[in-house]
């Protein structure tokens, strides 16, 4: 016999399963709680006990993408092989993007429109910025020129990423997405230098691991 919990659980995730199919066939704007408690097979009050509104039901299925997002790039990073890592990490990225597509593509849309989506889509680039330096530093990323800041090529680095992906999906291209991805892991690992550390590590160089070092502190206004 399934616990409170779990069936509270399970309604929650028929709940979330339903809300993306309608969003999807109905748009955002048509949908309805009564469609998606319909789609989902449970009591309309059911809804009520897990989301105020259709609004917070895509936020959960935001935050849960940004969450799996985050866990894939956290797994995949290995300090000691960026340029690998690097490759991994953007192709995840891509290849994530179109799985949720229709998710990232209702946050653009949304932002557009309401306060608490444009917040969610801020916060959520600030996170991919922020574990983009986060690796840029735990490698001391050896071929970055000491005039450019960590913090605002993260931020160059997530602009590229994101809306080159988002215009792939988007738009028609004659090249594909994993083209899109080797294309923008090679400018990042160029631009940072991991081609070089790939090979002194296939030459038999070692390489050590960096000490951890503070960030740049910005100047006072």
């Amino acid at each position: 016999m399934a616990t409170q919990k779990e069936r509270n659980a399970e309604t929650r995730r028929r709940l979330l399963s339903a809300a993306r199919q309608v969003f999807a066939e109905n748009g955002y704007a048509n949908a309805t709680v009564a469609d998606i408690v319909k789609r989902a097979g449970r009591a309309h009050g059911s809804f009520y006990l897990h989301f105020t509104n259709k609004e917070a039901a895509l936020q959960a299925l935001l935050e849960d993408a940004m969450a799996g997002l985050a866990v894939d790039s956290r797994t995949l990073w290995r300090w000691d092989e960026p340029e690998l890592s690097v490759r991994k990490s953007v192709h995840r990225f891509v290849e994530e993007f179109g799985e949720n597509r229709d998710l990232w593509l209702l946050l653009d849309q949304r932002s557009s429109l309401e306060p608490a989506f444009k917040k969610m889509s801020d916060q959520w680039f600030e996170q991919l910025s922020g574990g983009i330096v986060r690796a840029m530093l735990s490698t001391e990323a050896p071929g970055l020129l000491p005039s450019l800041d960590p913090e605002i090529l993260a931020h160059v680095f997530a602009a590229m990423l994101s809306d080159s992906t988002r215009a792939a999906y988007q738009e028609s291209q004659s090249w594909t997405t994993g083209e899109l991805a080797d294309e923008i892991s090679s400018i990042w690992s160029r631009t940072l230098g991991y081609t070089e550390v790939t090979a002194a590590a296939e030459d038999g160089v070692k390489p050590t691991r960096p000490a951890n070092r503070r960030r740049r502190q910005k100047p006072d206004r």
